[in-house]
């Protein structure tokens, strides 16, 4: 199950990252463009950042949530969903 997850994230990454790649280059201005976890939820995003008092963890979530693409995020989901696969066994 965790390889399908793994797949399909990267897909969905890689497709994100590339639509967004091409609308950069033609300079269109569209949803692809920009598209981060935190304009997905920004009231969630905002809550779980602010809440978190050590200094480390809250600059690597917010990098993460504000300043990664939300196709590097995928394909980072997926490359994790893939090495669980790897360890796990299937019943």
């Amino acid at each position: 199950m965790f390889s399908k997850l793994g797949i399909f994230s990267i897909l969905i990454g890689f497709f994100v990252g590339l639509f967004s790649m091409i609308s950069k280059f033609m300079s269109a201005d569209n949803i692809w463009v920009g598209i981060t976890l935190s304009s997905l939820s920004e009231d969630l995003s905002e809550t779980i950042v602010d809440g978190i008092s050590n200094v480390t963890v809250h600059n690597a979530l917010y990098t993460l949530l504000y300043e990664v693409p939300l196709g590097g995020v995928l394909l980072g989901l997926g490359v994790i969903f893939f090495m669980i696969a790897l360890f796990m066994k299937e019943h």
